[in-house]
């Protein structure tokens, strides 16, 4: 009996902590990895929530495994939102995708050129596949396709998935990139997604409360040289891939930066008066989160958070 009580317990603790959090928006890491395999950090990917409402940003490696380590069933997301179409951050979306009509969602899917495209080719690929799915509850692809709407996000509207208004803006990355911004009850996220400085995402971040950011530069545990950077941005690591905003002289190499370093990331969070920074989409499983923080420190000076997988923000 004594056992059966603590189980209760237990649960009944769970259940009043997801309705305290159903009251507010959340974002929950889903994955706070990177294209390199890791068993301890899934591909990238966030879930934004409020009430009854679900949004999912990026799909990649692990995604599933998570959602359902965090009980949430896929039928039930509302929203499939791409940051960019690089493949560690999607290889979980047809999956997901066939779940969700299989579900009878009610579903928006939506991201940077192109996205039409993949799911429009997608269906086309996989439409016996899909038919012989849902002939076993009598439904047709064509009565479906009634349930998901998907968007090229090319301009700059706002646009509402159940009550959450999502607003989005270009970043510089490899390829189109969005970074989004959700908005509700008085309360913001932004997920960055990959980028470089970008003069656009300090706009859509201002005064949020939480930024999810790239974690490009951050430095891994052990490692002998740190990412040194003086408040200005100049970048004094010989080995970190990536080169600051301004005061220094251009790389030799003509290849294309991908990602951030901590001057650049820092200087966007200050320059967005953001109150809590939360790093992701690490290349490491293990940060050397205390000299990783002292170069952050150089520019903003709010809340310094390192996601894990199925961290819950905000944290209460």
């Amino acid at each position: 009996m004594k056992k059966y009580f603590v189980l209760s317990l237990i649960l009944l603790g769970n259940l009043i902590f997801a309705q305290k959090n159903a009251a507010h928006l959340t974002a929950t890491i889903i994955g706070s990895g990177s294209p390199k395999f890791s068993t301890e950090r899934s591909g990238p990917s966030v879930l934004i929530s409020y009430q009854d409402t679900q949004i999912l940003v990026d799909m990649g490696n692990g995604t599933q495994a998570n959602l359902d380590k965090n009980s949430t069933k896929i039928k039930d997301i509302d929203g499939l939102l791409f940051t960019h179409h690089h493949l560690d951050h999607n290889e979980e979306f047809a999956p997901i995708f066939i779940q969700s009509l299989l579900g009878g969602t009610k579903t928006s899917i939506a991201g940077p050129p192109k996205t039409t495209a993949i799911v429009d080719n997608f269906i086309e690929i996989y439409d016996e596949d899909i038919e012989y799915r849902l002939s076993k509850s009598g439904r047709t692809l064509s009565q479906v396709k009634q349930n998901f709407k998907v968007v090229d996000l090319i301009d700059k509207t706002p646009f509402y998935i159940g009550s959450i208004k999502v607003s989005y803006a270009k970043v510089n990355h490899t390829i189109a990139t969005l970074a989004y911004r959700f908005d509700v009850a008085g309360e913001s996220i932004v997920v960055s997604g990959d980028l470089t400085y970008s003069e656009n995402l300090p706009v859509l971040a201002k005064n949020a409360d939480y930024l999810i950011i790239d974690s490009g530069g951050a430095i891994a545990q052990g490692s002998k040289v740190k990412n040194r950077t003086d408040k200005a941005g100049k970048n004094r690591n010989t080995n970190n891939r990536n080169s600051p905003k301004n005061g220094t002289k251009k790389s030799e190499s003509t290849k294309e930066k991908a990602h951030v370093n901590l001057a650049e990331s820092s200087l966007m969070a200050k320059e967005a008066n953001v109150k809590n920074m939360v790093l992701t989409h690490f290349n490491s499983v293990l940060i050397d989160e205390e000299a990783t923080t002292a170069e952050i420190r150089k520019n903003f000076k709010g809340s310094i958070l390192f996601a894990q997988d199925l961290m819950v923000l905000p944290q209460r």
